[in-house]
């Protein structure tokens, strides 16, 4: 599903992109996918060489849930000091569980993804009640926010995640962590992958190009 998406943003930013095809809830809750996520990127690191891959480089990103495995490796990367995080690159992501924001209601419905089925996904991957408040599950709960890598957000105005990523953005502010944030109007949740339906695909990647090349000082 997301090789073609990341094959263009791979050529748009001239960048080595290792996608994980991590354990999927409700037949593996968290951590399962955490972990998965996180093995991989100390896999990364240790053969930075080997791959081709400047360890100064090294970045974690990811759509929808994947935003949310992003956001929780770029904490733990921070807790447990593995590396300099060059950047988190966040699409739509859903870091907060409540849903507690006005988009899950303005956009509840008839804009692809529900405000039901979201609800849904985060039941099935918190199946044990305890990690409601577990930063790596629910990145939103983290108490301390500063010290992470630089983050850019990207969110779609007709999703009902568009506040999820607008707050986390704050949150992060808040924190003095450096952070961009763009909204597409107009746009759904999931158009990282329309690139053969709509030119904000073309854009996004475009974007998201520029502001990881700005981050790593190259000019692209």
């Amino acid at each position: 599903m997301y090789e073609p998406a990341l094959r263009k943003l791979a050529l748009a930013g001239d960048f080595v992109i290792i996608a994980v095809e991590y354990q999927k809830a409700p037949e593996h809750p968290y951590p399962a996918a955490f972990n998965d996520c996180f093995t991989t990127l100390e896999w990364v690191v240790k053969n930075a060489a080997s791959l081709g891959i400047d360890p100064r480089a090294i970045g974690v990103g990811g759509d929808s849930a994947g935003g949310n495995l992003a956001s929780a490796v770029a904490l733990k990367v921070r807790d447990l000091n593995l590396l300099p995080l060059a950047y988190q690159l966040l699409i739509y992501p859903c870091n907060d569980y409540e849903m507690n924001y006005k988009s899950a209601n303005t956009y509840a419905e008839n804009f692809g993804l529900t405000s039901k089925a979201m609800r849904w996904f985060w039941e099935q991957y918190l199946a044990d009640s305890k990690f409601q408040v577990d930063p790596y599950a629910v990145p939103a709960k983290a108490a301390k926010l500063t010290g992470l890598a630089p983050a850019l957000i990207f969110t779609a105005e007709n999703d009902p995640l568009v506040d999820d990523g607008k707050n986390y953005y704050t949150l992060l502010v808040n924190h003095s962590v450096p952070a961009f944030y763009k909204d597409y109007p107009g746009q759904i949740h999931g158009f990282f992958n329309l690139s053969g339906v709509t030119a904000d695909a073309e854009l996004l990647y475009s974007d998201i190009s520029r502001e990881i090349n700005s981050l790593l000082g190259r000019d692209k």
